[in-house]
């Protein structure tokens, strides 16, 4: 007999319901996260992270690059555990347990116990959770709002209370101030009301209308911040859609991409979830399921589409991972017995990807190669400081100028270099939220750290070449900057800068 799509699902196997119970699990969860804090205060900050510090430095409503939410978090840990790779992270990996506390409360919404339980785990068992909520960046807190606002939406449709439009606005605007990212919420649950109809009644409803102002409300310091900045960020994240090109290649490389991170058996499970809400739409159970994916579809339709035009860095679909994790979860467990040896590897594959990520970060006796070296990019800054000190000092400079934002960051962060003054002095925008430059400087000599090709002659008066200085540990060189010495800079140099 062929099942139609009234037909109940395939019955979920005892055996893997029962597996781990609450307390387990929870052992499970605090053990991972305990491990991340655990690897944080050995990883090395990337670049990314100490421009990020930079930015905790100096509270600001807005920043260039993205909303203000995540220099909050690191001040927050900053402040409670010390200016350090360890504070920097802490309060992101430690939302890991947030996130999945809101992963098992939808799960119990909108399924069941064991669901819940399951969707926490491999909620943590995705990669990017696993190894990557290590690094300090917007995207842990735009999880975490994501998955309120998801909570809120499975409240929502499983007890017909408006006022659960109000977590959802609350999520959605924390979201928004965490990443632009949580922008998508609002094609998500514009799409949920146009094709669900349990969903389509509350556009008569003042919750709904009610959820949108608090979201609104949420946002607009930042939205307000941008009006008087000439609105940096939001033409920084969306002047990404002018850029021209073509790659038809683009997509697939982002499918295999987060097939990877988000752990291959849970997209396993997530598609077979979606052939579950299409098969047997009518069955209670797929419901769930298919609120989920839909939530998730606008984004990941969107990057798809963007991938054509520029490559989607992996962690772009950051937020979806908890909700395709969960409905992951919820497939299997619905799906028949014979699936469940491959759920059962779920969780000690991501518990390996950790490990296997810890060891990549910290790299122990630099034994991985340069070539397969993907921690390549927070290494060798200690010794690339202490370095460019030394130059300073030899150069008899005043202060440090450099080019890079990251480089930036790192100098700006570093003990050796940290009480000198660094300025980076190209794209002066993205340093609105900091104090101007003393101008005094100007006229002081200086050490400037510029990458290969970069023009210098017109911002720098008497400018001397001081040769190459590296990035290493040991014998290995991961990248090679250009040093020089000049007497002055030219005015301008400051605001609105060089280049």
């Amino acid at each position: 007999m062929t099942r139609t799509e009234t037909q109940p699902l395939p019955g979920p196997y005892a055996v893997s319901r029962a597996s781990i119970g609450t307390r387990a699990a929870v052992l499970i969860i605090i053990a991972m996260v305990a491990a991340r804090l655990i690897a944080a205060a050995f990883i090395p900050l990337s670049p990314d992270e100490s421009y990020y510090f930079d930015w905790s430095r100096f509270p600001s409503w807005g920043y260039y690059d993205h909303p203000p939410m995540g220099a909050w978090w690191i001040a927050l840990g900053v402040h409670l555990f010390g200016a350090n790779a360890f504070g920097i992270r802490a309060i992101s990996i430690l939302s890991g347990l947030a996130i999945s506390l809101c992963v098992y409360l939808t799960g119990t919404v909108l399924f069941d116990k064991p669901t819940a339980i399951r969707g926490a785990l491999w909620t943590n068992a995705t990669f990017l959770m696993a190894v990557g909520s290590i690094l300090a960046t917007p995207d842990a807190p735009c999880v975490l709002f994501w998955a309120v606002a998801t909570l809120g939406l499975a409240l929502v449709a499983r007890t017909g209370k408006g006022a659960w439009w109000l977590l959802v606005g609350l999520g959605a605007g924390l979201g928004v101030l965490s990443k632009l990212t949580g922008l998508f919420l609002g094609p998500a649950i514009l799409l949920l009301i146009a094709v669900r109809p349990d969903f389509r009644r509350w556009l008569l409803s003042p919750w709904l209308w009610a959820g949108a102002v608090l979201a609104v409300a949420v946002a607009s310091p930042m939205l307000l911040w941008n009006a008087t900045h000439d609105w940096v960020t939001l033409a920084k994240q969306f002047g990404r859609l002018s850029r021209h090109g073509f790659d038809p290649l683009g997509p697939l490389n982002y499918l295999v991409t987060q097939f990877g991170l988000i752990n291959p058996l849970i997209a396993v499970f997530a598609g077979l979830g979606a052939v579950f809400a299409i098969r047997y739409r009518t069955a209670p159970r797929t419901g769930g399921i298919a609120l989920l994916l839909w939530t998730a579809l606008p984004l990941i339709a969107y990057l798809g589409i963007h991938a054509f035009q520029e490559q989607v860095q992996g962690h772009w679909l950051a937020p979806l991972f908890p909700t395709l994790a969960l409905a992951a979860a919820a497939a299997a467990e619905t799906a028949e017995a014979k699936w469940a040896p491959l759920a059962s590897l779920v969780l000690p594959i991501g518990i390996g990807g950790m490990g296997l990520g810890f060891v990549a970060g910290i790299n122990p006796g630099n034994v991985i190669p340069p070539h397969l070296d993907v921690g390549q990019i927070v290494r060798g800054w200690d010794g690339f400081s202490a370095r460019t000190e030394q130059l300073r000092r030899q150069a008899n400079a005043a202060w440090i100028a450099t080019t890079y934002y990251g480089v930036y960051g790192e100098l700006a962060y570093q003990p050796a270099t940290r009480s000198v003054p660094v300025v980076s002095v190209f794209g002066r925008v993205r340093y609105a939220y900091a104090p101007p430059p003393d101008p005094a400087l100007l006229d002081k000599p200086v050490l400037i750290i510029a990458r290969p090709g970069e023009r210098l002659d017109k911002c720098f008066v008497n400018l001397t070449p001081l040769g190459p200085i590296h990035r290493q540990v040991g014998t290995t060189v991961y990248r090679t900057y250009r040093a020089f010495r000049a007497d002055r800079a030219v005015p301008g140099v400051f605001n609105p800068g060089c280049g």
